[in-house]
């Protein structure tokens, strides 16, 4: 198996299989061992619970920021705490609560500017949608914005700006349905590839949640 020439702990996958399921097939390759961290949380997502929404997310800054790595890490760490915090706190108001899983991958455009991938995995029973992109409204988009205002420091309207929900962001995966689960993963994958990222500079590329 190859390695990635800028990181020799990682090793690249190539093709349109992975463990017998579906993935992105990169002509850079994917990391095998996201990859593998993206599988565990999938599975530990199915294990608690029988069906499961998983949905993407785009994560960007204001082009009038000057960013730095440790700013940037302590800024996505705020904003999956604050997304967590906000998930366990309506998990007392609901019926089927949800533990909130994820991966995520730090990505660099062509000139430079950081901007990260999400994918977030809850309880179907807990949530199905995003819901309506209005910040007025009692939802799980509401509270991804705010959560993300929160870590930053600005106004939710103004973080609506910079937290891109991609077209067809979310899908279902139930468990023991192999469709459901492959589709999901293939679309997952897409942050395991090696391309736009950099390496070598101390900081983690890929991000996932443990347990």
């Amino acid at each position: 198996m190859k390695r990635l020439q800028e990181n020799k702990n990682l090793t690249l996958v190539y093709g349109n299989q992975y463990q017998g399921m579906p993935i992105y097939n990169s002509p850079d390759g994917l990391v095998r061992e996201y990859l593998d961290r993206t599988f565990n949380v999938i599975n530990c997502a199915l294990n608690d619970y029988a069906n499961v929404y998983a949905f993407r997310v785009d994560i960007s800054f204001p082009s009038n920021w000057v960013m730095y790595e440790d700013q940037v890490a302590i800024y996505i760490d705020g904003f999956v705490r604050a997304f967590r915090n906000r998930i366990n706190s309506n998990n007392t108001e609901i019926k089927y609560p949800t533990a909130l899983r994820y991966i995520g991958t730090r990505e660099y455009t062509k000139e430079g500017r950081i901007h990260y991938h999400f994918m977030f995995f809850v309880n179907k029973n807990s949530y199905h949608t995003l819901g309506e992109f209005n910040i007025l409204r009692r939802n799980l988009y509401t509270r991804l914005v705010t959560a993300y205002a929160r870590a930053l420091t600005i106004e939710p309207c103004e973080a609506m700006g910079y937290v891109h929900i991609p077209s067809n962001a979310g899908t279902f995966m139930k468990r023991g349905s192999l469709e459901g689960i492959g589709n999901a993963i293939y679309r997952a994958s897409y942050l395991c590839k090696a391309y736009s990222k950099q390496y070598g500079n101390r900081k983690h590329s890929f991000l996932s949640s443990r347990g």
